[in-house]
């Protein structure tokens, strides 16, 4: 038996690798080589690959940089957004030439974003073209929100969430739900994504972490230190991004006891960390902030939404604008600089005005601290994303797009203008 693992490109109207690495299906990837099992790994949006050795793209200090990409025709259904859309990541071409000759069993597609579909049918169509003989198997987290989509697309089984179940009797029977990410499939890698937990006691009405993750769970802490250190000792990684929901919960025996197992390995001070799904602010104490500090972390995320109270209550109500205060007070005399801390702010979450957002980055643009505007997409499943969604006749995913929503909310110049002012204000 033999089986191809595929990261679709992505299309869509922007894309930054902001430590994107395919985790779910790099797990699976463990649990195969684990089983003995012979497979192939081909990520379209792997910046390490031989393609990009002539390319003129940076990468920043911590890894990050752009994707190539090839500018597309729109979909008809979103001709009505004045940017240009493209396809992301290494062509097909590469693809091909990769695995011609081979025969496969099985073709796992992840999935990512509700709107990138496009990619991943493109994987299909060449799977049934080329691969007639495998089954096409697809998961992740679109693929757990809408699996009858995926099924009409041309899936022939949906993994939802880690029920590895429906591959029971496929012999192809695997769960990789407690395995590490095998990063060996990389010939060239800059950072490292991690987990230490899984799932969100929260139940913010526009999130999908609980549909993803139902429960919330503490990872084997040991295994993922030893992970750490084999990545530094043997390919000299430094950056490790948390993909984690809720980092600092659950902390006695999660974030500190990783900690005093990086400690014993003697790795604190030699390894950076990273918090791109953002740290929950109330956590953030005067203690933990010094902890956070000690322990290397080198860019601190923050969720904060949006500075409207009434709106927070509405939607999760886990931080207070007093909470925010506190929170970059700790971390600022911990040692963090203002460069160092992010606050996200939605932008387009329904029920949000245009005058809501615009104050939002005005207010905290004053504390010297990064602002990103997270732009919002309804998610299927969420209660606030199916609202959206059912409100607006959303049936295409594609009009989901975080880029897209805002527009519909807004307008185009109303966007611009908040995106403009965001950048303005953090050059004064």
């Amino acid at each position: 038996m033999k089986v191809l693992l595929v990261n679709p490109p992505v299309y869509d109207f922007a894309l930054y690798d902001f430590w994107l690495k395919p985790y779910g299906l790099l797990r699976i990837a463990s649990a195969l080589r684990n089983q003995g099992m012979d497979f192939d790994f081909f990520d379209f949006l792997d910046r390490g690959h031989n393609f990009y050795e002539n390319l003129k793209l940076k990468t920043d200090t911590y890894g990050r940089g752009k994707f190539y990409s090839e500018e597309v025709k729109k979909p008809e259904v979103l001709s009505f957004m004045r940017r240009k859309f493209k396809r992301y990541g290494i062509p097909l071409s590469v693809f091909l030439e990769e695995i011609k000759g081979n025969s496969y069993d099985y073709v796992l597609i992840a999935t990512g974003m509700t709107y990138w579909y496009i990619g991943v049918k493109e994987i299909i169509e060449v799977t049934e073209r080329l691969l007639p003989e495998a089954k096409i198997v697809v998961g992740g987290v679109a693929a757990t929100l809408m699996p009858v989509f995926y099924q009409k697309l041309g899936a022939d089984i949906v993994v939802r969430g880690d029920d590895w179940d429906v591959l029971t009797g496929s012999g192809l029977e695997i769960d990789p739900s407690n395995e590490l990410p095998l990063y060996d499939v990389y010939t060239k890698l800059n950072y490292a994504v991690i987990r230490i937990t899984e799932g969100c006691p929260l139940r913010c009405l526009y999130c999908a972490s609980s549909i993803l993750k139902p429960g919330f769970r503490v990872s084997d802490v040991e295994q993922v230190a030893d992970l750490v250190e084999q990545l530094y000792n043997k390919r000299a990684i430094r950056d490790f991004v948390f993909y984690d929901d809720a980092l600092l919960y659950g902390i006695d025996e999660g974030l500190l006891k990783f900690f005093k197992e990086l400690e014993e390995r003697k790795l604190i001070g030699k390894v950076r960390f990273h918090t791109p799904n953002a740290l929950h602010v109330r956590k953030i104490d005067e203690d933990t902030a010094r902890f956070l500090k000690k322990m290397g972390f080198e860019t601190i995320y923050l969720g904060v939404e949006t500075i409207n109270p009434l709106l927070l209550k509405q939607v999760g109500e886990k931080l207070s604008f007093s909470d925010l205060e506190v929170a970059l007070m700790n971390l600022k005399m911990a040692g963090f600089e203002g460069s160092q801390i992010t606050a996200y702010i939605l932008l387009g979450l329904p029920g949000q005005d245009f005058e809501e957002v615009e104050e939002s980055i005005r207010v905290l643009s004053k504390y010297g601290i990064n602002v990103s505007l997270s732009e919002f997409s309804p998610i299927p499943g969420t209660p606030v994303g199916d609202q959206a969604i059912n409100s607006l006749n959303l049936k295409d995913p594609l009009l989901t797009n975080n880029s897209v929503f805002p527009t519909l909310l807004y307008g185009f110049e109303r966007v611009n203008y908040l995106k403009n002012l965001k950048i303005n204000l953090s050059r004064t």
